[in-house]
């Protein structure tokens, strides 16, 4: 509802709606696009004004592309320029190389993009309001006030930037307010928004001999975490370079998170080949990422949780974009479902839905990536994806989400990796750890 002056321009007066989204990231677009598409009034609210930069690594994982052409914005991205990235490089520890492409038997395409965040988000935004939702920027949402019973049972209270504040009751609320969720915080208790890793990244202009891969680097000094090096999207765009790690694993090192990237961008690092005449064309930014899914909360009363805010990132990778549309869309479904029968009960369907869907996914991701981050463990898996051409495409699509890291645990797959000739042959010859 919008008052004669404008929207919350009514003081302390209660507008209302029947779905109330917090952030209009990937998650809050994906879930008022669903519901709005469905015809029911849903407001989202975003402390910033679009476009707007959002630090990212800006890969689109082939699940995220998926998700876009759904949303009928594939084609705006192409139309924008931006070329399909259709292979992934990982260097490891050793200094061994492999690069592939994607399996076409995964979630997804077989290709990815690069985009940056301050041109995908404005898409969505653009794409949730053509689908009926209205869209209130440099708007803050401040906490929820209470549940209610009645027919709009949540209040939450909202302040305009600049100017005062208001407050919206609406049937149910989707908080999709990222990793750093000020919003969620006040819903659920904050130990469970304590971030598991943070990571790094700039734009970089004069990357040379990338290939159009999207590129991994596993040196010794960056483990349990890892480097990247994507490049543009399109042409003339810059590379996004980066690099993430624990933070409890941050904390024991002498040096910090910015002394660790510009050692990533030194002759010390596997990436340096690609990087040897580079520049910084941005200043170097970070960002926190909720790896830890068990610890995630999904919902709390008539307030779903969607996205980063719910910690849907991918332990091995650290990717959330797909994640995060693809649980906007699941929390729009278990929405309609429950405003359609009025049965508060039905919204648990979302956290279950999550959890069957992703439970058994992250674990074995997060048991790959326990693998990954031993220089020994890295070292052997990148020779054996060196001389299989189909578990190189496989470990990819594992790589890249499109392919669940059970797959690994297949008996084909297993027969394969553990074939006597290739793992005495991966592990044959010895190279000095980098780093």
């Amino acid at each position: 509802m919008v008052t004669e002056d404008g929207w919350g321009a009514g003081g302390m007066t209660d507008e209302t709606c029947d779905v109330l989204v917090v952030g209009a990231g990937p998650a809050g677009c994906s879930t008022a696009f669903f519901l709005a598409r469905q015809g029911y009034e849903v407001t989202v609210v975003d402390r910033a004004a679009f476009p707007r930069d959002k630090i990212c690594g800006d890969g689109l994982a082939p699940r995220t592309v998926t998700m876009l052409r759904r949303m009928g914005l594939e084609e705006r991205i192409r139309a924008a320029g931006y070329i399909p990235a259709r292979r992934y490089r990982i260097v490891s520890t050793w200094g061994d190389t492999v690069m592939a492409g994607m399996p076409a038997f995964g979630k997804g395409a077989d290709y990815a993009y690069v985009v940056p965040r301050r041109e995908l988000d404005l898409l969505l935004v653009e794409a949730a309001r053509a689908a009926g939702a209205r869209i209130e920027e440099q708007v803050r949402a401040l906490r929820l006030e209470g549940s209610a019973s009645g027919p709009r049972a949540a209040r939450v209270l909202l302040q305009r930037v600049g100017g005062g504040v208001f407050s919206v009751r609406a049937r149910v609320v989707v908080a999709a307010d990222g990793s750093r969720g000020s919003f969620s915080r006040t819903v659920m208790p904050s130990e469970r928004l304590e971030p598991y890793a943070v990571a790094i990244r700039a734009y970089v202009e004069d990357v040379q001999g990338l290939e159009g891969a999207l590129s991994f680097f596993l040196d010794r000094n960056l483990l349990p975490g890892y480097g990247w090096v994507f490049p543009g999207g399109r042409a003339g765009a810059p590379a996004n370079v980066g690099l993430g790690v624990k933070v409890t694993a941050l904390r024991r090192r002498p040096e910090g998170l910015r002394a660790l990237f510009d050692w990533f961008l030194s002759p010390a690092s596997s990436a340096w080949p690609f990087l040897r005449g580079a520049r910084l064309v941005s200043p170097p930014a970070t960002f926190p990422l909720q790896l830890d899914f068990a610890k995630g909360r999904r919902r709390e009363g008539v307030t779903l949780f969607a996205g980063d805010a719910a910690n849907l990132i991918d332990p091995l990778s650290g990717e959330g974009i797909a994640y995060a549309l693809e649980s906007g869309q699941a929390a729009a479904e278990a929405v309609a479902r429950g405003l359609r029968s009025g049965r508060l009960r039905d919204l648990a369907g979302y956290d279950a839905a999550v959890w069957r869907g992703l439970s058994l996914e992250f674990l074995g991701a997060f048991l790959l990536r326990q693998l990954l981050v031993r220089p020994w463990g890295n070292g052997v898996v990148v020779r054996l994806l060196q001389r299989d051409e189909g578990l190189a495409r496989g470990g990819m699509g594992v790589l890249s989400n499109s392919v669940p890291a059970t797959w690994l645990f297949r008996p084909a797959v297993l027969r394969r990796v553990f074939s006597p000739r290739r793992l005495a042959a991966a592990v044959a010859a010895s190279h000095p750890a980098r780093g």
